[in-house]
């Protein structure tokens, strides 16, 4: 104590009365520091001793004594532990007992806090008929039993997270509740047991993996299915992924790992990855692991996904979301699989020469900045930012935040308005943002061959539309100079055109057919200029007349009501008064009364059943929508008005993009569908085969999905995906 704050035990009290405490309200004597606290209470021995000597101490502070004279003695009555409370507790009382266990672990499951129930749960090491296949007769036998079966899961081990650059370690594989086997293929540790020859393991699973009539289950079985192919072997018959399954049976849940899943559903809890090859420095590849640890491991793996199959099918069927998870989920994994095998190629030479020109603009906007400021500093630091916006130039600012006032890009385009620094710092940052996410990341990823294979992930939304990830090319700006020049990297090989077929307002469209607006419909059905269409409506002006600013509010109220947009989202969005702008919304609704019907049904409808569903009956469950929280209740509304639109949008590009893949797959076509963003689908077309190709995807996509409109696609052309024509 004396170390630590320059006084004993006994006096603690006292530093504190004085010192005092604004986290615990105690007011302390006003002025007196802990090092002034603690020096006084040396050199007197007690706050007692300081107040009978008051006369002796120096001016300044004895007057800080006498000034807070009430406030020290509130302090010290603040600061001592009260011994006279009745407390009639028994000390034996006090014991920590042991929890209710299974009550807390079905309570933990109830709110989704798998890791909690991690913690109380042991790893699973109940003995099981798991077996690893080493010899050669094993095989043959193994390879009999397997050949008798309709349906199996399957599992592989591999050495990375990268399908398409890991290299096979082991199969597992199960088609009996606690029963699996393991074909180890090329661990190599000190006293490794003889494995098969790899090439003897593939030739004998591979007519078996290749037939479309044994049904094959797995859990994110699109990563086998890449890993496989990589060693020759294109699986068939691919029918049930349990990821994909929990997903289309709660899009909204924290996560859809097997060992989550198998926590949840059967009460077991698995080995974690990082338990069996451990974490950081002493992290191995799976191949250094004992085969009799992998084995356990994999088996596991194999047979956990085997038996959540058969839960998680019943719970489709219960839920009538067998159509979803058949038709769409399930057949769209090969799709997006093939996508990511084949990837898309980017121009190197481009992307180091961008990436000069942007570190040259990056470094003109740094001297800017440091001559605004008058001093260099960290850019990226926001403790140093702080201090040169609100202390050194004292900007107003906007928002407090734990470390201090927030310099966020909102914060920033507000000051932009009246100031010269963060309009510069906003493209700083905007640069930085290209540089680092995309152009670095692209040259990173990239093949011996220049291609970029991005992975699409399906169970990540709760809407229902994919995202990419490593690299994420679905957040790359297109209305910026920068995110064009960044799109003008994506391009083909000579020879070959990129296509670029986009819907048009779709989610509009959407919204059309459901609230069946006579209005809308018969916008869209007579291919008018819906914003347009909608600014003569709720302007009271006629078509022709609509300007620039009335089409500019139009468009902003027709998308913010999909999103559920309030009078003040919308105020902010068109730089208007409140009162405005929920005056035209006000008209929008009166002019759209069928579009103000279908969302109050909408949020009826969800607030009854706790749930909202698109056109193909994907669920997305609402727990928050009778919530009394103000602000939590009207997320929800807002999100019970935008998922139905916007998962029906997702569902119809899947559809569309199924359909055209059946299409592209037929032998002696070249042209092959490569990216999927948002609303749009990108294609390598080869140049003999453009004038047949572009009508196919039109059609396909234009018919994925029968609405109460039309679907329009807009389709482009071109060398890269910055620079390109319409296709007439």
């Amino acid at each position: 104590m004396k170390e630590k704050y320059g006084v004993y035990p006994e006096n603690i009290t006292g530093l504190l009365a004085m010192a005092g405490d604004s986290s615990d309200n105690i007011p302390g004597v006003r002025g007196i520091g802990d090092k002034t606290a603690a020096r006084l209470i040396s050199d007197y021995g007690s706050i007692d001793k300081i107040l009978e000597k008051i006369d002796s101490l120096p001016e300044k502070i004895r007057e800080k004594f006498i000034a807070s004279k009430e406030n020290l003695a509130l302090s010290r009555r603040l600061v001592e532990l009260r011994y006279d409370v009745p407390v009639n507790i028994n000390i034996e009382d006090c014991k920590v007992n042991k929890p209710d266990t299974d009550n807390l672990i079905n309570f933990l499951k109830k709110i989704e806090a798998v890791s909690l129930v991690k913690d109380l749960i042991p790893v699973d090491e109940k003995e099981r008929d798991y077996k690893a296949v080493l010899s050669e007769s094993d095989f043959r036998e193994f390879l009999g039993n397997l050949l008798k079966q309709k349906e199996f899961s399957v599992d592989l081990e591999t050495t990375g997270i990268n399908p398409l650059k890991a290299d096979l370690v082991g199969i597992s594989v199960s088609w009996e509740a606690n029963s699996a086997f393991y074909i180890p293929v090329t661990h190599n540790y000190l006293g490794c047991p003889q494995q098969l020859p790899k090439g003897t393991i593939i030739s004998g699973v591979k007519p078996i993996l290749e037939n479309p009539k044994v049904r094959k289950i797995g859990q994110n079985i699109k990563y086998d299915y890449l890993a496989l192919k990589k060693e020759g072997v294109k699986m068939e018959g691919i029918e049930f992924d349990t990821m994909i399954a929990s997903y289309c049976l709660n899009p909204a849940r924290g996560g859809y790992g097997l060992k989550d899943l198998s926590l949840e559903l059967l009460g077991r809890r698995m080995t974690a990855i990082d338990e069996l090859i451990g974490k950081g420095a002493k992290q191995q590849t799976i191949d250094k692991i004992e085969i009799e640890r992998v084995r356990d491991y994999a088996c596991a793996d194999a047979d956990v996904a085997y038996q959540l199959s058969k839960l998680l099918e019943a719970s489709l069927k219960e839920k009538h979301l067998e159509g979803l998870f058949d038709d769409v989920e399930m057949p769209l994994l090969s799709v997006l699989a093939e996508m990511e095998e084949k990837g898309i190629q980017v121009d190197v030479a481009y992307l180091k020469t961008l990436d000069k020109e942007m570190c040259a603009r990056m470094n003109i906007l740094e001297n800017e900045i440091f001559g605004i400021s008058g001093e260099k500093f960290n850019i990226n630091s926001p403790k140093q930012l702080q201090y040169i916006l609100f202390d050194k130039l004292k900007l107003p600012p906007a928002r407090k935040t734990k470390t201090g006032y927030s310099t966020d890009e909102e914060v920033l385009a507000e000051l932009g308005k009246s100031y010269p620094l963060p309009k510069k710092l906003i493209d700083y940052r905007e640069l930085m943002k290209l540089k680092t996410t995309y152009i670095d990341s692209l040259l990173e990823v990239k093949d011996v061959i220049d291609r970029v294979h991005t992975s699409f992930n399906q169970a990540v939304t709760a809407t229902g539309r994919l995202s990419s990830s490593n690299p994420n090319l679905q957040n790359i700006p297109i209305r910026t100079e920068e995110g064009q020049k960044i799109r003008k990297a994506f391009t083909v090989p000579k020879g070959n055109i990129l296509v670029s077929a986009d819907y048009s307002q779709i989610e509009l469209r959407v919204m059309a057919h459901f609230s069946n607006d006579e209005s809308f419909v018969k916008a869209f059905k007579s291919s008018q200029d819906i914003h347009a269409a909608t600014a003569s409506e709720i302007f009271g002006i006629p078509a022709e007349k609509v300007d620039t600013n009335a089409r500019r509010v139009a468009k902003t109220i027709n998308f913010g009501i999909i999103y559920g947009m309030s009078a003040y989202g919308l105020a902010q969005q068109l730089e208007i008064s409140n009162d405005e702008a929920q005056k035209y919304i006000d008209q929008y609704f009166t002019k759209y009364a069928g579009v103000k019907k279908w969302t109050q049904d909408i949020i009826s409808d969800a607030g009854k059943k706790g749930y909202v569903t698109t056109l193909l009956n994907r669920v997305r469950y609402l727990p928050e929508i009778n919530s009394k929280n103000p602000q939590m209740r009207q997320f929800a509304e807002r999100t019970a008005m935008n998922t139905p639109i916007q998962g029906t949008a997702a569902d119809i590009i899947k559809v569309a993009m199924i359909n055209i893949y059946g299409k592209l797959s037929k032998p002696g076509t070249g042209t092959r569908m490569l990216i999927q963003v948002h609303d749009e689908l990108l294609f390598e077309v080869p140049e003999n085969e453009f004038r047949a190709i572009c009508p196919l995807i039109l059609h396909e996509m234009e018919n994925a999905v029968k609405l109460a409109v039309p679907l329009k696609v807009d389709l482009k052309y071109g060398p890269n995906w910055n620079e390109m024509e319409k296709y007439k």
